[in-house]
């Protein structure tokens, strides 16, 4: 890529983070100003949208600076095949990380801060799902769930499939504020649990496609 083809990509990239983030705070207003007249429904699904035009600011911000960076190298992309690495990987908050769907998967890319390769890591929509539901079952806003208690939702055919899955599906739930991780403790809270289940096809639908 030419350096004036760099220069505009990262122009545009700049115009669309931009562009996004007035976005946000136009449906953060709307969310905030439905839910004060009690139309919970409605300001339930504008803060997903919120969350959503977030996730996609972020993402036009990072490729942003990674093309105004020197050198302009190709970044590797790989799902790594040691299963230690792939739980860091997925339990990793670290910049630049986000969210996307390849058809009923659910993908976490992350940038390797040794190496500077993206990796990828995955779990299926039917795990994003059965944790989903045992949220909406079993969450309460004041107690927070313990993780090793969230992860029994995954033995959805009996197996016990790699943490690294339950991982991928708990930071992508707090990234857009589903969760949340109480300090001190190794448990989550769902302060909206009763409402999981009817928002999940519009959380779904909400997430990038994987390119």
């Amino acid at each position: 890529m030419t350096s004036r083809h760099t220069s505009t990509l990262t122009d545009s990239m700049a115009w669309a983070e931009a562009a996004l983030r007035d976005c946000e705070e136009i449906l953060q207003a709307k969310a905030k100003a439905a839910l004060s007249e009690g139309r919970y429904d409605e300001a339930v699904h504008l803060a997903s949208f919120a969350r959503a035009v977030n996730e996609t600011a972020a993402r036009a911000k990072h490729v942003r600076l990674s093309k105004a960076s020197a050198g302009h190298q190709g970044l590797t992309y790989a799902q790594p095949e040691d299963p230690r690495l792939a739980e860091y990987l997925a339990r990793s908050d670290g910049q630049p990380a986000w969210y996307t769907r390849d058809r009923d998967v659910l993908v976490k890319t992350v940038t390797s801060k040794k190496s500077g390769n993206r990796y990828t890591v995955r779990a299926s929509r039917q795990q994003v799902e059965a944790i989903v539901g045992y949220l909406a079952a079993n969450g309460d806003p004041d107690h927070p769930i313990p993780t090793r208690r969230i992860f029994t939702a995954l033995s959805v055919d009996g197996s016990a499939p790699p943490a690294y899955q339950g991982h991928v599906v708990l930071g992508w739930l707090r990234q857009i504020g589903i969760i949340v991780k109480r300090p001190g403790t190794s448990g989550y809270v769902a302060p909206e649990a009763h409402l999981l289940d009817k928002q999940f096809d519009d959380l779904w639908r909400s997430l990038p496609p994987h390119m």
